[in-house]
């Protein structure tokens, strides 16, 4: 059994890395992980290592926050490389060295949180149909000038975009500087600074808690978090918002998920993703088009939306009109 699952494994590590990342036989290939993605970033060797020019796999103490920067001298390497993957505990995908290695020319995948289970669930998906699905979505959001969403549960807020590009996340991970996560499935933009208003209630999942067995309740004032209910993480996201100061409280992010073989686990990399959800995102926004840049960035699932482009309805329930 454990070998039919380990083979299993290296099969969707071959996918990802042939149809997502183009993995080519004379490139040079970086592998990060730390020790509770381990298994995941030993599939990734077992069959990168004898296909392509060169295998490199480092193993990093896992970061305390998704967003911190990885250690320095394996940060500087990440853009020696023509192809990494990083099956991290807390995500690297919006941290400087990723994006200075995205600068040259690196085609890179994060996969914070990935799980065997996630890994073999997902990975199986037919990319080119939730690509076309998912960049049609981004094109839709970025056509929007203003973005509202509400929930049957008191969750209302808006922002403007600001003429910002929506980027489909959708496993296309094969031209010079390339980057998204895998799985793939979501279209997301930043919305413009100090635009948010309203109230977010986060129904399905958050990383400092994963499922989430009562919502976690925010209230945006001019683009930043300025006051929570009463949750078990509230204390946590104060000391947060205390370490990082007040740029951690910026509405970072706004993603619709597109993938329908992803369900909410309690894991933000496959819940932000799930089909007939949206999330949001606090702190960093640098990765995605923003201007702020903050070593932190924690991303709120919410269940069954209603989401108005313009003030016409687009999403209800979930469900594209």
């Amino acid at each position: 059994m454990a070998t039919q699952n380990n083979e299993q494994l290296i099969e969707c590590a071959k996918n990802a890395l042939i149809e997502c990342l183009n993995l080519q036989k004379h490139e040079k290939f970086l592998i990060v992980c730390d020790p509770p993605c381990f298994e995941i970033g030993k599939a990734f060797w077992d069959f990168a290592f004898s296909y392509c020019k060169e295998t490199v796999m480092i193993q990093i103490t896992p970061r305390k926050q998704n967003g911190n920067e990885p250690p320095e001298p394996v940060g500087k390497i990440f853009g020696d490389f023509d192809v990494a993957v990083m099956p991290t505990s807390k995500s690297l995908s919006h941290t400087q060295a990723r994006r200075k290695a995205s600068e040259k020319g690196t085609r890179i995948a994060t996969l914070p949180g990935i799980t065997k289970e996630i890994f073999l669930r997902t990975l199986k998906t037919n990319w080119k149909k939730l690509g076309i699905k998912t960049r049609r979505i981004a094109g839709k959001l970025s056509n929007a000038k203003t973005i509202r969403v509400t929930t049957s549960n008191g969750c209302d807020f808006s922002f403007k975009t600001g003429g910002r590009t929506a980027k489909a996340d959708d496993a296309r991970l094969c031209f010079a500087g390339s980057f998204g996560n895998l799985p793939a499935g979501e279209a997301y933009m930043a919305p413009l600074e100090e635009t948010c208003e309203g109230k977010i209630v986060i129904d399905g999942s958050f990383p400092l808690t994963g499922l989430l067995k009562t919502p976690l309740v925010f209230y945006v004032k001019k683009g930043k978090v300025i006051d929570i209910e009463e949750h078990s993480c509230k204390e946590e996201l104060e000391q947060i918002f205390k370490k990082y100061g007040s740029l951690s409280r910026n509405i970072a992010e706004f993603g619709v998920g597109t993938l329908d073989t992803a369900i909410i686990s309690g894991n933000t990399l496959e819940d932000e993703k799930v089909m007939g959800t949206i999330h949001i995102a606090i702190g960093d926004n640098a990765s995605m088009g923003g201007k702020i840049k903050v070593p932190i960035h924690l991303d709120g699932v919410i269940k069954n939306p209603n989401v108005w482009l313009d003030d016409k309805l687009w999403m209800e329930n979930g469900e594209i009109i």
